[in-house]
C-alpha cells in the first residue's frame, strides 16, 4: 500500500511548486516574492509536501547538495530549466514509484552539456582543439578542468580526434564501464547499456575497466568492455563512423542488426520481424531520408514494410499480409 508521503501528487499543486521553483533557479528571491512563497507553502500541507519532494528530488538525482544544485541550475537555459522542471513533475505525478524508477530516468541526459536529439548528429570543437562528434541520440558533460580534460558520455555515441593540450593534461572519456584515456588519437565510443564498444582509428587509447585490469590499444584495433571484464581484441571497423558523414554501410549485415542501428536515426517504434532477421544486407544508405532507406529494402530483399502509424513500423516477410 502506498503511504500518504509517497502519494502522487495532484497535477495543480505540481504545477504551482514548479512555478516557485523556477523562480528560485533565476536568483534569489525578493522579499515580496519570498513572503507570497512562505504563505503559499504554510496555506496547504499538500503545498508543503510537494516542494519538500521537489528539494529532495533535486538532491537525489542530481547527486549534489541542493544548494549547489540551484547554483548550476541558475546558470542554464531557460530551454534546460523547463526540461529539468518536467522531469521533476513527473516524478511527483507518479508518487512512490517515481521514486523507485527515478535512476532509468534521462534526467543526466536532459541537463546534459551537449546532446544530440534523434536523427541529429552534432559537431564541435572543444577549448583544447579536440573535435568532438555526437552520434543521433547520444548525450556528454565536458569536465574539463586545471588538471585533466574528461568527456563523460552519457548515452549515445561519440568520435573524437584529440586537440594537443598545451598544458598536456590526460584527456579521458568516462563512460558506465569505466575509463578511455586518449594518447592522440582518433576513436569511437558506443556506449551500450553496461557495455562499451571502442574503435581506434589512430594513435594509442588505455581501457580502464571500473572493476578489471586495464589494457592498451593500437591504432586499428577494436575492444567492446564492461565494468568487469574486458572482450577480445578485434580489428577496428571502419564502417562503424559511417554516421559521421551522414550514412549507414552494410557488409552482409544481418537485417535486424541493420534495422536495430536505423532504429537509432527514426522517432518512433522500428522493428524487424525475426522470421526476416538473419537476412544478409550489403549497401551504403543515406541516414537523412530514412523512409527512403526503408524503401530501398522492399526493392532489394523479400521483406514489406508495415506502417501501423507514422511512428510505428515493422519489417515483415514480403509474403505476409
Amino acid at each position: 500500500m502506498t503511504s500518504a508521503s509517497e502519494a502522487p501528487i495532484a497535477a495543480n499543486i505540481v504545477e504551482q511548486a514548479s512555478h516557485w521553483l523556477m523562480l528560485q533557479w533565476g536568483g534569489e528571491l525578493n522579499k515580496e516574492q519570498l513572503r507570497r512563497f512562505t504563505e503559499w507553502r504554510a496555506a496547504d500541507p499538500e503545498h508543503d509536501r510537494a516542494w519538500l519532494r521537489l528539494e529532495q528530488l533535486q538532491s537525489t538525482l542530481s547527486g549534489v547538495p541542493v544548494d549547489t544544485a540551484l547554483s548550476v541550475l541558475r546558470e542554464q537555459p531557460d530551454a534546460r530549466r523547463r526540461q529539468a522542471l518536467k522531469l521533476l513533475g513527473t516524478l511527483l505525478l507518479a508518487g512512490g514509484s517515481g521514486y523507485l524508477a527515478q535512476s532509468q530516468l534521462p534526467w543526466r541526459e536532459a541537463m546534459a552539456d551537449l546532446r544530440s536529439g534523434t536523427g541529429e548528429r552534432l559537431q564541435r570543437t572543444l577549448a583544447d582543439g579536440s573535435r568532438l562528434s555526437l552520434n543521433s541520440g547520444s548525450a556528454v558533460d565536458i569536465l574539463f578542468s586545471a588538471s585533466e580534460r574528461r568527456i563523460r558520455l552519457l548515452t549515445g555515441e561519440l568520435l573524437l580526434d584529440s586537440g594537443r593540450d598545451r598544458a598536456q593534461r590526460p584527456l579521458i572519456v568516462d563512460t558506465a564501464a569505466g575509463e578511455i584515456q586518449a594518447l592522440g588519437t582518433r576513436f569511437s565510443v558506443y556506449q551500450h547499456d553496461e557495455e562499451c564498444q571502442v574503435e581506434l582509428f589512430e594513435g594509442e587509447l588505455e581501457l580502464r575497466p571500473r572493476h578489471a585490469g586495464a589494457i592498451r590499444l593500437q591504432a586499428g584495433q577494436s575492444c567492446r568492455f564492461s565494468a568487469i571484464r574486458l572482450g577480445d581484441i578485434v580489428p577496428a571497423n571502419p564502417n562503424a563512423i559511417a554516421w559521421h558523414d551522414g550514412r549507414l554501410i552494410a557488409e552482409r549485415t544481418p537485417l535486424g542488426q541493420f534495422i536495430a542501428e536505423l532504429a537509432r536515426h527514426r522517432p518512433g517504434m522500428l522493428r524487424c520481424d525475426p522470421a526476416v532477421a538473419a537476412l544478409p544486407l550489403t549497401g551504403v544508405f543515406p541516414l537523412a531520408d530514412t523512409d527512403r532507406v526503408l524503401l530501398a529494402l522492399e526493392q532489394s530483399l523479400p521483406v514489406k514494410v508495415h506502417r501501423l502509424t507514422r511512428f510505428w513500423t515493422t519489417i515483415s516477410p514480403a509474403s505476409q499480409t
